[in-house]
């Protein structure tokens, strides 16, 4: 596993933070451990239907998937789809989504929070990284 990032990959560093400039070396680190990686492109995303829509699609959501918040909720602490020992999950874009829709961003982000924090009590990897072209976003 890359040396620089294998402090990271814990069940006690699951949280959501800024993507760092250069994925590479995390993204060679979490293959080598095994773990799931999911990117998230919210390029074109500027409402709460179309980031769920896009959350769906991106991370496989099953054909049940809800398409609301509480649904949302669910799947981020079920996984039980993609078997894996911990999940990280790259959000792209993000800086227009949270500008035209700054509520719903800032749910997105306490969801996954949530998720997180679901995650590491039950001993597993859980990561959002968020682009880190922001913008100037605050909060991160």
């Amino acid at each position: 596993m890359t040396a620089k990032f294998a402090d990271l990959l814990t069940p006690q560093a699951s949280g959501v933070y800024l993507a760092p400039p250069d994925l590479a070396a995390l993204r060679q680190a979490v293959d080598d451990a095994g773990l799931a990686w999911f990117g998230v492109d919210l390029a074109h995303v500027a409402d709460k239907n179309s980031l769920l829509v896009a959350c769906s699609r991106d991370l496989g959501f099953p054909q049940t998937f809800g398409g609301n918040w509480d649904a949302l909720a669910d799947c981020l602490q079920d996984f039980s789809w993609r078997d894996a020992p911990g999940y990280v999950i790259n959000l792209t874009q993000v800086a227009a989504m949270a500008r035209a829709a700054p509520q719903e961003f800032q749910l997105l982000l306490d969801i996954l929070m949530d998720a997180a924090t679901y995650w590491e009590k039950r001993g597993s990897v859980f990561m959002a990284l968020v682009d880190h072209q922001t913008g100037g976003l605050a909060g991160l």
